[in-house]
């Protein structure tokens, strides 16, 4: 079951669908909706479940490069929780304009709590991989 761009927000299936049949879906490393998150600083994002009350994936930042490699801003309606699964990887929150950012260096096997609406990106200042899993609710 390999989903596609066109199946965001209802993926394996749309969520009344899925409650209403209880269906349970395994997925793999190949499922899953593959796709390139942001234009500037891209980075590869897998989503496996999209609905109409959770998005849920993992993104991967990969190392190396002139500079850090890195997601764009970004912020969702909303809150959103990130599991570090290989890092560390750290993560911007705020506004520089307005003095509120805040920086977060986060560990492999610890959790990132966003609230909803607020502004974030993640870097990957280290020489591997990181991965990050995430789950947006109720709209990403």
């Amino acid at each position: 079951m390999e989903g596609t761009r066109a199946n965001l927000g209802q993926f394996p299936m749309s969520g009344p669908e899925g409650r209403e049949q209880k269906v349970f879906s395994r997925l793999t490393e190949e499922d899953g909706i593959k796709m390139i998150s942001g234009e500037v600083t891209p980075a590869l994002m897998s989503v496996w479940a999209s609905n109409d009350v959770i998005q849920f994936g993992t993104m991967k930042l990969l190392s190396g490069g002139a500079t850090p490699q890195q997601t764009e801003w970004d912020q969702h309606p909303g809150d959103a929780v990130f599991y570090v699964i290989d890092g560390p990887v750290t993560f911007y929150t705020g506004e520089f304009e307005k003095e509120t950012q805040q920086t977060f260096n986060v560990e492999a096997g610890d959790y990132m709590f966003i609230p909803e609406g607020t502004r974030y990106k993640m870097i990957n200042f280290y020489g591997s991989t990181a991965k990050v899993l995430f789950m947006v609710a109720p709209e990403f």
